[in-house]
């Protein structure tokens, strides 16, 4: 992990490159064009790096802003909160784990190991101060620790998946997916990918999802698929920096205007080794 020193000198240098190749995010919040706020920001954004580190399952949860939102997965997996959770549902659903795992604790006692901790260490992004430059923290962060990565699917996404292939997860497939990504699996991914062009793409650009799982690509990461969830595992990782990062986004125009078909190449490339895998066409 880079030093706090190295970490702030590292994002400090690239501070204009962010405002510039994010702008979008100056109409969303003005401070993000105010030196002191500046700051603050980075800050911010070193605290959730470093507490990447601490990961209490040494794994981190991708997709939409909606799994933040969804109690079954916040009571499983835990928010990160390094600088406060960011919405009031949100902290609903982790005050009431809190008291969950308080009552597991009681029964430390009897043989129950020490519940881990709701936030800090979680695995869900929910954070007060969020900019590209800490999502891309988190992103870095837990590469650089080794960590593994799963895609949660929001509540619709869940629907579509039993929708389009629930009659197709029985033991056979199950068990043959064991040995490897049978050719069934893949389809059924790819078709479902297909279907959900808005994991990636909104109405005004790319949305997080996509900018999280290029980084996984550039920095050694592969995809691994079944018919309950798609990970992401180390394989060749590779130590990552901002400004590589930066620079590849830059490469494949992510920042707006996006190119949204060398966006979509290049996703499609990772998941499938097939850059027309995905968006030929996006069938919703």
């Amino acid at each position: 992990m880079l030093s706090k020193e190295q970490y702030i000198k590292q994002i400090f240098e690239l501070k204009n490159e962010y405002r510039q190749d994010n702008q979008w995010v100056g109409n969303w919040d003005e401070s993000w064009n105010d030196e002191n706020v500046m700051t603050r920001f980075i800050e911010a954004a070193y605290k959730l790096y470093y507490a990447t580190s601490t990961n209490a399952l040494r794994l981190t949860l991708l997709g939409g802003t909606e799994i933040r939102l969804d109690r079954p997965l916040v009571k499983a997996f835990g928010v990160t909160a390094a600088n406060g959770i960011q919405d009031p549902q949100t902290k609903l659903w982790v005050e009431s784990a809190i008291y969950s795992r308080k009552q597991i604790g009681k029964g430390a006692a009897v043989g129950l190991n020490k519940p881990a901790s709701v936030t800090g260490s979680g695995s869900i992004l929910s954070e007060k101060m969020w900019t590209p430059i800490l999502n891309d923290s988190l992103i870095l962060g837990a590469i650089t620790a080794g960590q593994d990565f799963v895609l949660a699917l929001t509540p619709e996404e869940q629907q579509g998946w039993e929708r389009m292939n629930g009659g197709k997860v029985n033991k056979t497939q199950v068990l043959a997916a064991r040995f490897g990504e049978t050719a069934s699996l893949k389809s059924a991914w790819k078709s479902f990918i297909n279907a959900h062009k808005r994991m990636f793409f909104d109405t005004f650009g790319p949305r997080v999802f996509a900018r999280e799982i290029l980084g996984l690509k550039w920095f050694g990461y592969k995809p691994e698929f079944s018919w309950h969830q798609l990970g992401f595992f180390p394989a060749h990782r590779q130590m990552p920096n901002f400004k590589t990062y930066l620079a590849k986004l830059r490469g494949v125009h992510f920042q707006f205007p996006c190119d949204q078909a060398a966006v979509t190449r290049e996703i499609s490339e990772f998941l499938f080794g097939d850059a027309k895998a995905l968006g030929n066409p996006w069938t919703s």
